[in-house]
């Protein structure tokens, strides 16, 4: 079809490409179909800056209360979502942010699928959601607010906003990996400093004060926790160290315990709380996969879901975000109301 958007035709090309058809013809498809959704990601993302310095120029303080309110909605949709799939993770996928591979790809889908879903958001709540369309009166505000997503998204907005998301989380310093929860066996998803260890000694004086400031300020390599006493936390474990030595031909499995620990058993010191230091004991001494949710403070990635919203932003949708924050407002005093 004609509105068919680039993703489309991608899976179109390699599908036939896997049937048979004309294989060398397909394949140069498929690769300059490929490069047309990443220059398509590029021109979304210089798209997206553009519209921030618009908007940042053209907004009068009558408007900054929409535009703020769609921003901040855009915002805790995103980390809403990233936070719930580092949930499903942690329960019932079971993967960690140390698992070679497919911790980036689980990281990256999480990350797009917030930004998706941000997009989406942004585009409904600049829909007059408040006025009634048929039998919308009826109807409760959140189905309201869910069909206008249905309606005002399609596949071409979704891969952009995908790209838009992707792009700004890593620029603004973010590890898609790091979307996952800790295995306490491992480098923490919060792991970014750390300082030399010397084998299984234990951590000087000079040393605990430098990992106790580095807790203070960017929190357990683990679960993020900047409160409580400092754990110098060697990583890799010495008891992987120790197994490791007897063991440094073990084909595979040594190849792929390396790459847990970036490619090398040399330990460093990480900032550890002492909650994550119980459970590591006992994982490290079972070998057991022990799973932690990790937060933190706030940090610049944490903003990628509003660069989404630049892309869709619409000055004169403005009066239709007001509408319906404070249809918003009243569904949730609504419910308030019900329970009590």
């Amino acid at each position: 079809p004609e509105d068919q958007g680039p993703e489309q035709t991608v899976l179109k090309s390699v599908m036939e490409h896997r049937h048979g058809g004309q294989p060398r013809a397909s394949l140069d498809l498929w690769v300059q179909q490929a490069q047309g959704v990443a220059f398509g990601a590029v021109a979304g993302a210089r798209d997206a800056v553009e519209r921030t310095v618009m908007a940042a120029s053209a907004t009068k303080p009558s408007e900054a209360i929409p535009f703020v309110a769609s921003c901040t909605t855009s915002i805790f949709v995103h980390s809403a979502v990233v936070k719930g799939c580092q949930a499903l993770s942690c329960t019932a996928l079971r993967v960690s942010c140390a698992t070679p591979i497919v911790s980036t790809v689980m990281g990256g889908a999480a990350v797009a699928l917030g930004s998706v879903a941000a997009g989406s958001a942004s585009r409904a709540l600049q829909q007059p959601l408040s006025e009634p369309r048929g039998r919308a009166r009826d109807r409760p505000f959140l189905a309201r607010a869910w069909e206008a997503v249905v309606s005002e998204s399609s596949a071409q907005d979704a891969a952009l906003d995908a790209a838009v998301g992707l792009a700004f989380f890593v620029a603004l310093g973010g590890r898609v990996r790091s979307v996952l929860p800790s295995d306490v066996r491992f480098p923490g998803a919060n792991a970014r400093s750390s300082m030399p260890a010397v084998g299984a000694a234990y951590a000087t004086k000079f040393q605990r004060s430098e990992l106790l400031r580095m807790l203070r300020t960017q929190g357990c390599h683990h679960c993020g926790r900047k409160s409580g006493a400092v754990i110098a936390d060697h990583m890799p474990p010495n008891h992987f160290v120790e197994r490791s030595k007897q063991a440094r031909n073990g084909g595979l499995k040594w190849v792929l315990a390396k790459m847990r620990f970036s490619g090398s058993v040399q330990q460093r010191f990480y900032p550890q709380c002492r909650g994550c230091s119980q459970k590591q004991a006992v994982a490290v001494k079972k070998n057991k996969k022990v799973l932690v949710m990790h937060g933190g403070s706030w940090k610049p990635h944490h903003l990628a879901g509003s660069f989404v919203m630049f892309r869709t932003w619409s000055a004169a949708n403005q009066g239709n975000v007001a509408a319906n924050a404070a249809a918003a407002g009243d569904w949730v005093a609504s419910q308030a109301q019900s329970l009590l």
